[in-house]
């Protein structure tokens, strides 16, 4: 039985979720009565930047992934570093410069591929109509879908230089019906469980995804 951290934030910890499973549970649940049945460690931290998720995740996973039972390491990317401040001296500007989020997301990634073999999710679009989001600590942030568009090509691109696969999760749920409607159902920055579910199905038939559950890692 393999195990597989899932690290990230409120996307991958499944906010909004009437299930409580997000995207990584209920990937779990395609696999639940198939040989490459697996145990998922959701290591999603809500409202959390690279910088935060950094922090911690080496040692959360080291924890967790045992080095002879098929450890994976899935990283979603999210999109707080992405979001503008919406009030005060900073209003519009990003909240992790890019430059500041690329250096900390390629060395993350160093950090994750030392304890296993890495999948990378990107962002996820949102819906711009019910933004700016106010956080837990009342701080209000404004995620615009061109600025998740651009953090994707920004971690495809640091993803591709590593030969890490990368999920274009924007491209495949901007499109997606049963997400948007989830969305709009949501709070805007994070769908109801259907939108999760489609989430799943879609990274579930990604080659990446398929290919390390059957192979696993040699290293």
């Amino acid at each position: 039985m393999r195990r597989i951290c899932f690290v990230g934030a409120s996307t991958t910890e499944g906010m909004g979720d009437e299930s409580g499973l997000g995207w990584p549970g209920r990937l779990w649940q395609l696999h639940f009565e198939q040989l490459s049945e697996f145990t998922a460690y959701n290591l999603g931290v809500r409202g959390q930047t690279m910088h935060q998720i950094k922090g911690r995740a080496a040692r959360e996973c080291k924890a967790r992934l045992p080095r002879g039972l098929g450890p994976i390491i899935v990283l979603g990317t999210g999109a707080n570093d992405l979001s503008r401040f919406a009030d005060g001296d900073y209003k519009g500007k990003s909240r992790t410069p890019r430059a500041g989020l690329q250096r900390t997301f390629s060395a993350l990634l160093d950090e994750l591929c030392e304890i296993a073999p890495v999948l990378v999710v990107g962002p996820p679009p949102i819906d711009e109509a019910q933004m700016p989001y106010r956080m837990a600590n009342n701080l209000r942030f404004d995620f615009r879908n061109v600025d998740c568009a651009e953090g994707t090509e920004i971690f495809a691109s640091i993803c591709k230089e590593k030969d890490i696969p990368f999920f274009d999760l924007f491209g495949a749920m901007i499109g997606d019906e049963d997400y948007q409607t989830a969305l709009k159902e949501g709070d805007g920055l994070h769908p109801t469980g259907k939108g999760y579910a489609s989430c799943a199905r879609a990274i579930n038939d990604w080659g990446a995804w398929q290919k390390i559950l059957r192979e696993g890692w040699a290293g």
